[in-house]
Parts: structure tokens; C-alpha cells; sequence
């Protein structure tokens, strides 16, 4: 009888590239970062670093690590990636607690962190980010921005409480990629 090989789908989001003209990374040399990287069914969406894959070992931090500096050397860009395990990518963007209070979901902003939340968090004042608001979950940031993502009234010592490898998508994004991720995981 042979073995079979358990198959685990990651999302993976990188962390500041297409920004502006020096952080400028083709989609096709991220997917083959991750090929070359032992990756399988890989799939990118959009050029903010947003890919869906399959792995037969389950990823470490440290996988991470070596995953974000063959990035950098094939790239010449040093950026961090948050890597999550499918599953857990669709539950949170499920658990998104301003669903509810939005009504355009390119202003809704999860931002995803590398593993849970941090305890100690401070949260700002709710009335004062009015008709903003803020949330936090259990591996991300909610944010709703009526008015805009640059416009935001979110103080950027909130955000800086999260380390250097948060990274932002809107709705839009989250739940275009968990359609690339419920099919694997039904699959």
C-alpha cells in the first residue's frame, strides 16, 4: 500500500511591492519565486503580491524566512510575506466583523498579520475615528475607511503596534482569493 501525500493550500501576501516604481515585481517572477520554492497549483491574483499555492510540508516561520529571501535575491526586493493556511485565510476573512457596517467593499480593509494578534493591543477611541472603525480579530486588522484608505483617520501608532509585516487588502481582494481557496480545500 502506498503513502499518500497530504497536500496543504497557503495563501501567501507580500508585503509593499508595486507601490511605486522601486518596489516593482512582476507577477510571473513571484509565481516562479514560489515554483522554485517547491510550491505546486500556484496561482497569482493582482500585482500586489497575492498568490494561492500548495505545499506537501507544512510551512514553518522559518520556511517563511527562506521563502522571503529567495524573494529577495531573484528580485532585488526585501519585503515581508504574511503565509496562511487555507483554511484559516477563509475564516478570516469570514469572521470580519464590519461587513455589516460597509457598503463598498474597496474601502473595507483586513490587514493581515504574520500569527495572532498581539496582547496588548491599544485600540483607538471608536467616537473618535467616527465614521470610521476599527476591529480586531484574531489574526487581523478590520478597518472600514467611508471616506478612503488615504484619507484614513486610523493614527498610524495603532497600526505600528502590528510590526513591520502587516499587510492590507481590501474585501474585494480577501474574498477573491478566498474563491481561489474553497475550491482547493472542497477539492
Amino acid at each position: 500500500m502506498t503513502g499518500q501525500v497530504t497536500v496543504t493550500t497557503y495563501v501567501a501576501l507580500v508585503r509593499g511591492i508595486n507601490v511605486g516604481t522601486s518596489t516593482l515585481v512582476a507577477m510571473p517572477d513571484f509565481q516562479r519565486v514560489l515554483e522554485e520554492s517547491g510550491f505546486t497549483d500556484v496561482k497569482t491574483h493582482l500585482r500586489s503580491g497575492n498568490a494561492v499555492f500548495e505545499s506537501d510540508v507544512d510551512l514553518s516561520p522559518g520556511d517563511i524566512a527562506a521563502l522571503e529571501s529567495r524573494f529577495s535575491d531573484a528580485t532585488g526586493i526585501s519585503a515581508p510575506f504574511v503565509v496562511i493556511e487555507g483554511r484559516e485565510f477563509v475564516n478570516v476573512v469570514e469572521e470580519n466583523p464590519l461587513v455589516g457596517e460597509s457598503d463598498n467593499p474597496s474601502r473595507l480593509v483586513i490587514s493581515f498579520l504574520p500569527g495572532p494578534v498581539p496582547s496588548g493591543v491599544t485600540i483607538p477611541d471608536a467616537a473618535t475615528l467616527l465614521p470610521e472603525a476599527v476591529r480586531v480579530g484574531s489574526r487581523a486588522v478590520y478597518a472600514w475607511c467611508p471616506h478612503g484608505v488615504s484619507t484614513s483617520s486610523i493614527p498610524a501608532s495603532f497600526w505600528r503596534q502590528f510590526g513591520p509585516a502587516a499587510t492590507a487588502r481590501d474585501a474585494n481582494t480577501a474574498n477573491k482569493l478566498v474563491s481561489l481557496v474553497l475550491p482547493r480545500l472542497e477539492g
